[in-house]
């Protein structure tokens, strides 16, 4: 074996190594917390570079974070000489982008600000309340028919709020289509489009992509499911990485089914089980496997350490303020022997944050919400990245008007709208209509001088400088910066200077698709000693030395706000499992006899899932058994029939037609569920 090759197996287990070897087959990891899934798949990438079995461009990895991909192509650089620039690594929506724009399409990219100012234009024109129909509950309505697949003509209107959203949904569609613009659902839609339309291009990805990786497979939505597929054509080979003890995203859309079905969807498959953990001691590890053991939709699997102990603390309070001060008390006798910033304080819910962020203060102890304001979604920041957008797509109508608005003076409420109202009436952007009237009479002198001033700035600037150049000539020419300068917001100024700072040396198009890209998972400043706030949600792929995972409470975790359907419950679940999975050294975990919500003082009960380490007994749970043609009864969904039984691990999983909410897969033993 060449010296090279054996480097790249030597500090890999047993399983990690079996992982790596495999290459002639289709392959599923199902790599447990903690487990060293990177490793293992940078390495098994590198093992095929050094034995020739791929070129670098024939190597697809999709990442769910540019923090994964990066990581991903550091550690290949450090094993082989190839050029990672080569490979397509990066997110889904990064890979997508970079079919599309190889293939002739050039969309400017909407994030989520963009989009609500677009449904606020679309909601105005059709004299509907913004208020009483928010623009972010519309575009979670019109998100979730994407995920579906779902174009706005398949869109049911079986209530005139339906028929609305179908007409917002087209409305928004055609909008985007005439600013040449895409959101981030569409993105990938547009590529499953162009696969799936011209067989010549699908051919030539397919073709080219020998071996295709996707990272955190457990959290694929049904587009990124079909792009997968259509990448795939029987020759090629596919390595998907995942757990779905933690598929904690469904309600983004992420289908558990995706993982668990996976060696029935690809042939020839083999699975590979990584449960040595590198991570937790054996006590917090005995604690994940005793909860995660009663979900029965999984992949049946224990996690072990090397590493003896790991401390385990269950605890109860009186009131929620004695929960909190207890997290603070511990939290400076941990930091007397480490730092702050190998701390964490989990929980379901952001609006628990509060009362433990007090008590931090009152304690002047330094924390800091890791999911909080974003760099990039700051006013000065998004009004300066509009200029940039609107300087490289004049027909994006949406930043048209963040840059006009933003505009330090002579371009009124009405003005905008009298823009906005010709562009209507002459099919023109907003931006070629500000030419056209600023020659009308109607105008008055003022109005007319404030639109040529707005469009100065516009004027004789070179697009081919960098980036970084283009932000200082932006600010001064629109007197942007001097509008800041004379209102003494130089905290404003610096957060510009940082927007500089990430430019550098990019080009404009390129700077703009990394912005509109950028993902938060890399927000823990290790330089800054703090203690770490967040939701569960966040700290996924995150560890900590002492996590603290609070208010373990009936109605708070699991949530009151979800359906309790059994399938809910076990998303529940793995979200605690993976709350326990952070912890190195110590675990506790707390809860409160009694909490304040919406100022009054409620009673709690344990959560369920303190049975489930033992902490509280456990309410007994009915199983039942169905057949195909069964009528069944569902006290959330209504009355129906069984379609189909599936047995997926040891899960009996029910395809029931209900009468009134459709087709929905459902798990036998659902306590809401009786034959009738």
């Amino acid at each position: 074996m060449q010296q090279k090759t054996w480097n790249i197996l030597e500090n890999l287990n047993s399983q990690q190594k079996e992982a790596v070897l495999e290459n002639d087959s289709n392959l599923l990891i199902i790599a447990g917390a903690g487990s060293g899934k990177t490793k293992t798949i940078t390495h098994k990438i590198a093992y095929i570079l050094e034995n020739n079995y791929a070129k670098p461009y024939q190597i697809l990895a999709l990442t769910f974070t540019n923090k994964a991909a990066n990581e991903m192509k550091q550690r290949i650089e450090s094993m082989v000489q190839s050029k990672v620039k080569d490979m397509y690594i990066g997110t889904f929506h990064a890979i997508a982008l970079k079919i599309l724009r190889f293939e002739g399409f050039n969309p400017t990219i909407y994030d989520t600000k963009d989009q609500e100012r677009l449904i606020k234009e679309i909601l105005k024109s059709l004299n509907i309340d913004k208020k009483k129909y928010p623009p972010s509950a519309i575009l979670s309505k019109i998100s979730k028919y994407k995920l579906n697949m779902k174009r706005y003509d398949e869109v049911p209107k079986t209530t005139p709020f339906e028929s609305m959203v179908q007409k917002i949904y087209k409305m928004y569609e055609e909008k985007l289509q005439e600013a040449n613009a895409v959101d981030f659902d569409n993105i990938i839609i547009k590529a499953i489009e162009l696969l799936s339309q011209n067989e010549q291009i699908r051919n030539k990805y397919a073709n080219r992509f020998k071996y295709i990786f996707i990272d955190e497979y457990q959290d694929t939505n049904y587009p990124q499911y079909i792009f997968i597929k259509l990448l795939y054509n029987g020759n090629n080979k596919i390595c998907a990485v995942g757990d779905e003890d933690q598929s904690i995203y469904g309600f983004r859309g992420a289908d558990i089914a995706n993982i668990m079905n996976f060696n029935h969807e690809y042939e020839n498959c083999k699975i590979v089980k990584l449960e040595k953990n590198y991570r937790s001691g054996q006590n917090i590890l005995d604690a994940a496997n005793r909860v995660i053991s009663k979900n029965s939709f999984r992949n049946k699997k224990e996690l072990y350490s090397e590493y003896g102990g790991g401390n385990v603390n269950i605890l109860s309070f009186p009131t929620d303020s004695d929960e909190a001060y207890f997290v603070v008390r511990k939290i400076e006798e941990l930091s007397e022997s480490g730092k702050l910033s190998d701390i964490a304080v989990l929980y379901r819910t952001n609006f628990q944050s509060r009362i433990i962020e007090d008590a931090l203060m009152r304690h002047s102890i330094p924390y800091k919400i890791i999911g909080s304001k974003k760099f990039f979604d700051r006013k000065e920041v998004k009004d300066t990245i509009a200029y940039l957008k609107l300087l490289n797509n004049k027909n994006d109508d949406v930043a048209f008007l963040r840059a006009v608005e933003s505009h330090p003076k002579g371009i009124g409420k009405k003005l905008i709208e009298k823009i906005q109202q010709s562009a209507s009436e002459k099919k023109l952007s907003y931006f070629d209509t500000t030419y056209s009237l600023i020659k009308d009479s109607a105008l008055t002198k003022k109005q007319k001088l404030a639109l040529e001033g707005f469009l100065s700035i516009f004027k004789d600037i070179d697009t081919q400088k960098n980036t970084s150049d283009l932000i200082d000539e932006i600010i001064n020419v629109s007197k942007y910066k001097k509008y800041l300068e004379e209102s003494k917001e130089y905290g404003r100024i610096e957060n510009i200077m940082e927007l500089k700072n990430a430019a550098k040396d990019d080009t404009l198009s390129d700077f703009l698709e990394s912005i509109s890209l950028f993902d938060y998972s890399n927000e823990i400043e290790d330089a800054k000693d703090m203690v770490n706030l967040m939701t569960i949600h966040a700290s996924k792929g995150l560890e900590f030395n002492s996590v603290f995972v609070v208010g373990l409470e009936e109605g708070l975790f699991p949530n009151a706000n979800l359906k309790e359907t059994e399938l809910d419950m076990e998303e529940e679940r793995r979200l605690f499992y993976v709350a326990i999975t952070r912890a190195k050294e110590n675990l506790f975990i707390t809860y409160a006899h009694s909490r304040k919500r919406n100022n009054q003082t409620l009673s709690t009960s344990p959560s369920r899932f303190l049975s489930d380490i033992g902490a509280v007994k456990n309410p007994k749970t009915r199983q039942a058994n169905f057949q195909r043609g069964d009528k069944i009864e569902h006290s959330i969904y209504g009355k129906g029939v069984v379609l189909s039984i599936d047995t997926i691990s040891s899960a009996e999983a029910l395809t029931v037609n209900f009468y009134k909410s459709g087709v929905k897969k459902i798990l036998s033993k659902d306590r809401n569920l009786k034959n009738i």
